[in-house]
């Protein structure tokens, strides 16, 4: 059973509804079924130490990583014909390790196994898997936007603008980053890049404090695993998720936002084929006030965090404990369903404890035909499905 929230802020109503604008506003995976593929490949592997502890009021502590501890990560990898090389450490004290060459979860699960057998020290090992973003963007005029103001399906946020409209909210968009857009002009606020590697970026870099998106075009074949089969233009998703939040409303210009007083924090972490868990689980950490070595304190402490991506398989425990100390600083994280008509318990974060998981409805008020459903759905909110009929 997924643990639920006890208490919700003021503004949960309003943005459990915004994720809707990462799991739902479009409808559409941004990914057909056929990409699934993609997903079940990594590169690397995340090991925590038990000397090492997560960051909570401080940053992490860093299990030192000596020669010893290579060495017996060296004779791990040598029985699957891999060399691994320690990356960087991440704020949940684990250890990124690089693989040489891409492997199904599968077989780096087997791997992860092999080193917990042989050094006893580790606290647990498990793939670095990758997530992607959930949706492509609908037609932008508020005139289409039914899913705020239909009485039959529709939140109705034109009569709950008199009692909220976000002031005072930071939230954090953990995506792909921000475009400049006239609709978002003087809503962003900090922000960080937090991509380690840099053919993910995009960008000619690594982590830094440039949370602007440059793209994740993808040709066919670039993800591995011949995914994609055909090329994919950029997303800009992340900035499609910034304006459903807060997207200036009664300007005249684009549509309104669901919170249009808010202030978006944005956080890049999905790039070319997706994201690293790894580097979700900082960006998670540092969003909500927790501390990331080597990276500024987040002087926009949000308040709520949006995450409209994922990925199948259960909960990592690397996501966990990021969302468990986001949730202690008083963040709400909310994250959405998913896009596959499946359970949402196997996917992942929405299978997560603690976090709101929200889901897809149609324009009749049933389920959107591709939303996720099950018992770890939180709430539901109108979707991207324009027809009247659903199940």
């Amino acid at each position: 059973m997924k643990l639920k929230h006890s208490t919700y802020p003021a503004l949960l109503g309003v943005f459990a509804a915004v994720v809707i604008g990462g799991s739902a506003v479009a409808g559409v995976p941004e990914f057909q079924s056929a990409a699934v593929s993609s997903l079940d490949q990594t590169d690397r592997l995340i090991v925590k130490y038990k000397d090492s502890k997560a960051a909570g009021k401080g940053a992490a502590k860093i299990a030192a990583f000596g020669k010893d501890r290579q060495a017996i990560v060296d004779r791990a990898g040598q029985q699957f014909g891999l060399t691994m090389k320690l990356s960087h450490a991440n704020a949940t004290g684990s250890h990124i390790m690089k693989l040489n060459k891409r492997m199904s979860l599968a077989e780096v699960q087997a791997v992860a196994q092999e080193l917990m057998a042989r050094d006893p020290n580790v606290e647990y090992a498990e793939p670095d898997r990758m997530m992607q973003k959930m949706f492509t963007p609908n037609d932008p005029m508020y005139s289409q936007q039914w899913h705020y103001s239909e009485a039959t399906a529709g939140m109705r946020v034109n009569t709950a603008w008199d009692k909220a409209t976000g002031t005072g909210v930071n939230v954090a968009v953990i995506d792909t980053g921000y475009r400049p857009h006239a609709d978002l002009s003087g809503k962003f606020v900090g922000g960080y890049d937090f991509i380690s590697d840099t053919f993910v970026s995009n960008d000619g870099n690594g982590r830094d404090s440039d949370a602007s998106d440059p793209g994740d075009r993808i040709v066919a074949g670039e993800c591995g695993g011949g995914q994609p089969t055909q090329t994919q233009n950029s997303s800009w998703h992340g900035t499609h998720v910034a304006g459903t939040i807060a997207a200036a409303t009664n300007n005249g210009v684009g549509v309104a936002g669901v919170a249009y007083n808010a202030k978006i924090v944005p956080v890049r972490v999905l790039g070319k084929c997706g994201g690293y868990t790894s580097d979700i689980a900082d960006a998670i950490i540092w969003a909500s006030g927790g501390t990331v070595s080597g990276v500024p304190a987040n002087t926009n402490v949000a308040k709520v965090i949006n995450m409209s991506l994922g990925g199948g398989g259960a909960c990592d425990t690397t996501t966990q404990t990021a969302i468990n100390g986001a949730r202690s600083r008083g963040t709400v994280v909310i994250v959405a369903a998913g896009n596959s008509n499946t359970n949402a318990s196997g996917s992942n974060p929405a299978n997560c404890a603690g976090v709101v998981t929200v889901a897809a409805t149609n324009r009749s008020g049933g389920r959107a035909y591709y939303s996720n459903y099950g018992s770890v759905v939180d709430v539901a909110a109108p979707g991207g499905d324009t027809s009247i009929s659903g199940n």
